[in-house]
């Protein structure tokens, strides 16, 4: 009887081993992933990154760096625009391009005035350099006098471009006919 007990034992403590073996072995196997909610990016769908000036990261941009991307836009100039968006962000690129492409600039930012006014000023296709230079600041219209007179027109025309919002060929046309300011 006894060995009939020391089998039955061992059996029993077989049997238990059997069974936290094959519960530590069921704790290791894969689980299949928790269902998770799905949060769209603010990148996702047009409506929501039409409003960019009123997301988390846009909000992040100081008004600087704010008035800096209006003015790119509104002069069309993307890229660069991205490229400010990302170093004062931080996102990723496609996410900046996607903001810069739905960018809604403010008719009211004072920044965007010189735009603006030289927007009414070459409202018709042909744009005079007297009507651009009145429609720029007065720094700026200096400043295309002095690279007019250095002979480094195409900074001028990057200038110009920049402030005044005209097409490449305009802008050239404009610099090709600014009067030259002689120095005394």
């Amino acid at each position: 009887m006894d060995t009939i007990l020391v089998i039955g034992g061992v059996i029993l403590v077989i049997a238990v081993g059997v069974l936290i073996l094959a519960a530590a072995l069921r704790s290791m196997r894969p689980q299949p992933p928790e269902p998770q909610t799905y949060t769209p990016s603010p990148t996702m769908g047009r409506s929501v990154a039409a409003t960019s000036t009123s997301t988390a990261s846009a909000s992040a941009l100081s008004p600087t760096a704010i008035a800096e991307i209006d003015r790119l836009v509104a002069a069309g100039q993307k890229i660069q625009a991205i490229k400010v968006y990302r170093e004062n962000t931080g996102v990723r690129l496609q996410e900046a391009k996607d903001r810069i492409d739905h960018w809604s600039v403010s008719t009211t930012a004072p920044h965007l005035a010189a735009v603006s006014n030289a927007s009414a000023a070459y409202s018709s296709i042909t744009a005079t350099p007297s009507s651009v230079r009145g429609a720029l600041p007065a720094s700026v219209a200096a400043e295309v006098d002095r690279l007019i007179a250095a002979d480094q027109k195409i900074h001028a025309i990057k200038l110009v471009r920049e402030h005044t919002g005209l097409g490449l060929k305009a802008s050239k046309d404009v610099v090709e006919a600014w009067p030259v300011q002689r120095r005394p």
